[in-house]
């Protein structure tokens, strides 16, 4: 357990030397319930966060997600929707909705398939759609941690245009694998560290690459305070925009 707390809390202060940010790519370990009963689960999230593209933004957000357990699988829909004000000026927004089922959850090996639908207006990503399929493998299963394994190939269609300039679409095979860790560092406080790693097997080494860390404090029953950074690295962007981007976002969660 001392190892566990030291191992987090490294981490923790990992995301406290770090400024602001927003990743390309959905994270769909760190929503993901975890819950052990069956039925029906979900949350309702609410942040603000300051950002850091082209321009310094400030950015209001909701987050709703539900998931469905049942004895041998679990099924998970979530969505989110920002909209953003830049200077008094331009309408900035984003979001994304995004499916997924988890068949034999309980087992060390558990196959995944999963479709997703995303924008991002500030990046110039006026669309991208994905569907795929994977295996994930539980290696490390404890009251106080689990660690996940997860390995995947999607087909994904892309729509990239900035004002001014030419569309660009895309249609690619890639592969997307992640890791993740989530722990207690209390009975009132978790966090968890995800890794994701994609690309397409052809330039298998010219990834987009994903670090998230996401600190929750539980506030009452049915609230908790959530404070995560996501920090996203693109070998190659699509068009020129930065390779890096980041976000430091707080909020309040409601679980039901």
């Amino acid at each position: 357990m001392a190892l566990l707390r030291s191992t987090l809390l490294f981490c923790l202060i990992f995301i406290a030397g770090f400024s602001t940010l927003n990743a390309q790519l959905l994270n769909v370990e760190r929503i993901r319930t975890v819950a052990d009963t069956i039925g029906w689960h979900g949350d309702l999230g609410f942040d603000l966060s300051v950002n850091k593209y082209r321009d310094r933004i400030f950015k209001l957000g909701n987050q709703a997600n539900a998931a469905y357990y049942s004895n041998l699988h679990n099924y998970v829909f979530l969505t989110n929707l920002e909209i953003i004000n830049v200077d008094g000026a331009s309408l900035v927004s984003s979001g994304y909705a995004h499916l997924r089922a988890v068949f034999l959850r309980e087992r060390t090996l558990s196959p995944e398939l999963f479709v997703q639908h995303q924008y991002n207006n500030n990046l110039g990503l006026r669309g991208r759609a994905l569907a795929g399929a994977g295996i994930r493998y539980t290696f490390l299963s404890r009251d106080a941690i689990t660690g996940r394994f997860s390995s995947a190939l999607m087909h994904e269609y892309e729509n990239w245009r900035l004002s001014g300039e030419e569309a660009i679409e895309n249609n690619f095979i890639k592969s997307t694998n992640n890791i993740s860790l989530r722990g207690s560092l209390s009975d009132q406080t978790s966090l968890s560290v995800i890794g994701y790693y994609q690309a397409r097997p052809s330039r298998f080494f010219e990834p987009r690459v994903t670090l998230e860390n996401q600190l929750n404090i539980r506030m009452s029953r049915w609230v908790l305070f959530s404070v995560s950074f996501v920090l996203t690295n693109d070998a190659d962007p699509v068009i020129d925009i930065p390779k890096l981007t980041y976000e430091l976002k707080n909020g309040i969660i409601i679980s039901f």
